[in-house]
């Protein structure tokens, strides 16, 4: 199964690829912001997306529009490639509709996506994740947890 990854670069892009290459028999078309503008050369054929590329840093404006912003980049790169994937699942958050910036960002994404799926006869998975931890997780930037973890290791209270 050809496969396109967005964020793939990312926390959550690392450890899904390392799983889809344990699991074997898929070719993963890793896209990142570097690839970003090329999208729809990337989208090309695949039979599936995981859309784990996502804004949840910067200015109010930024984190509410960069989610809605990078959905609807990839909708139009999957119909400007002539793609026609059975699944686009979205990595969203369990803050999906908070009135916060990146609540109300994560729902418009999902929203778009969702009614992009039912126009293009799609298959979609909204996946709300809770708050993720593990290996390259960055202090003071992807969790508690690593923040924690890290305060402890390094004697800091």
């Amino acid at each position: 199964m050809r496969i396109l990854l967005t964020g793939a670069r990312g926390f959550l892009g690392w450890h899904t690829r390392t799983r889809l290459h344990a699991l074997g028999g898929h070719e993963i078309v890793a896209v990142d912001r570097d690839e970003w503008p090329d999208l729809a050369t990337f989208a090309t054929g695949v039979d599936a997306v995981i859309h784990l590329a996502g804004v949840n840093r910067g200015s109010d404006h930024d984190v509410e529009q960069g989610n809605p912003q990078l959905a609807q980049t990839l909708v139009d790169a999957l119909r400007t490639s002539g793609a026609t994937p059975q699944t686009v699942i979205y990595a969203n958050s369990i803050h999906t509709g908070a009135a916060t910036p990146y609540g109300h960002g994560k729902q418009s994404a999902a929203d778009l996506l969702a009614r992009a799926a039912v126009r293009e006869g799609w298959g979609f998975v909204d996946v709300r994740l809770p708050n993720l931890f593990g290996e390259h997780g960055r202090p003071r930037y992807n969790s508690f947890v690593a923040t924690f973890a890290h305060a402890v290791v390094n004697g800091e209270t």
